[in-house]
């Protein structure tokens, strides 16, 4: 009898297990299961959105943020980068600037490259990298990136920019509601240049100090100051004598507070033999510097950027 029973409840999960797998094979059938999926993304990225104006802190401040805004800004960008393979080049930008403000280094770092691995015609993820190993003092890294990001076609970028609903979204949760992309990216350019003079003053590179100083000049970006003194810097170096002092009384004309172009040309006149000349140049440097006036480098400030 307790035989037949057990055989008995055997057979019904037996059927029962069938009956399940034959109804889920229907269901399976019946439903289109992409649908399901292209439904989903939407809801998905409507739930992680984060309002507007979580941007705007990010954009318009500087030292402090919320550290949970930034999350959800993370977990946003991690899923447009999944689910839409045309933003995901701005996705992993993001991510990268979201990193770098939560101190999170090697995240921020493998951010842009995916980002430049995705699209490499874009200049604001070498810019990015190569501030941040500017400031982890790695200057070789670092040029090496602000030379690819100055070598990008700047027109690629604008169109790149302007397409991109990702960056547009940050660009509409400006403070101030309005925002250029190519007078950003104009002061980029200008702000690559400089931290790539500076980064070859430091490795000592300065024949190419001097090339890419008058590159930068070329361009007519500005700080035309900057660029002269750096042009200076580097033809003192190689001890082209002329061509350093031309550049530094350059720099001077258009910044009379730049202690340190006055002390490179006051150099050059001693070097030259006129001694009475170079030692007032060398005396306004110093008296300069008591005043409270600073050198170029001390104003370079870098900070990673959306755009």
């Amino acid at each position: 009898m307790i035989i037949s029973l057990l055989k008995f409840l055997k057979f019904l999960v037996t059927r029962s297990a069938f009956l399940y797998l034959i109804f889920f094979l229907l269901i399976w059938k019946t439903l289109d299961y992409q649908q399901l999926i292209n439904n989903a993304v939407p809801q998905t990225l409507s739930r992680l959105t984060p309002p507007i104006d979580y941007f705007s802190e990010f954009v318009d401040r500087q030292n402090q943020y919320d550290h949970f805004k930034l999350m959800n800004c993370i977990n946003y960008h991690k899923a447009v980068a999944h689910f839409f393979s045309f933003q995901k080049s701005e996705a992993y930008g993001m991510l990268g600037f979201c990193y770098e403000r939560l101190g999170e280094e090697s995240l921020a770092i493998n951010s842009y490259q995916q980002a430049i691995t995705i699209n490499p015609d874009y200049f604001w993820p070498y810019y990015n990298l190569g501030v941040i190993y500017y400031d982890k003092s790695q200057y070789s890294k670092a040029q090496d990136y602000f030379v690819e990001a100055l070598q990008q076609v700047p027109v690629k970028t604008i169109f790149f920019l302007t397409r991109s609903k990702v960056y547009n979204d940050v660009k509409l949760s400006m403070i101030n509601g309005s925002y250029d992309f190519l007078l950003s990216l104009k002061k980029g350019r200008r702000e690559a240049y400089e931290l790539l003079m500076e980064s070859l003053y430091k490795t000592g590179s300065y024949a190419q100090l001097a090339k890419v100083s008058v590159a930068g000049l070329s361009e007519g970006l500005g700080d035309e100051d900057v660029f002269n003194y750096y042009a200076g810097l580097g033809s003192f170096y190689e001890k082209n004598l002329p061509d350093a002092v031309f550049f530094l009384k350059a720099a001077i004309s258009k910044n009379p507070n730049n202690p340190d172009a006055y002390y490179f040309l006051g150099q050059c006149l001693r070097m030259a033999g006129k001694d009475e000349m170079a030692g007032l140049l060398l005396a306004k440097a110093a008296g300069l510097h008591q005043q409270g006036y600073i050198s170029i480098n001390q104003h370079l400030k870098p900070r990673v950027q959306f755009f």
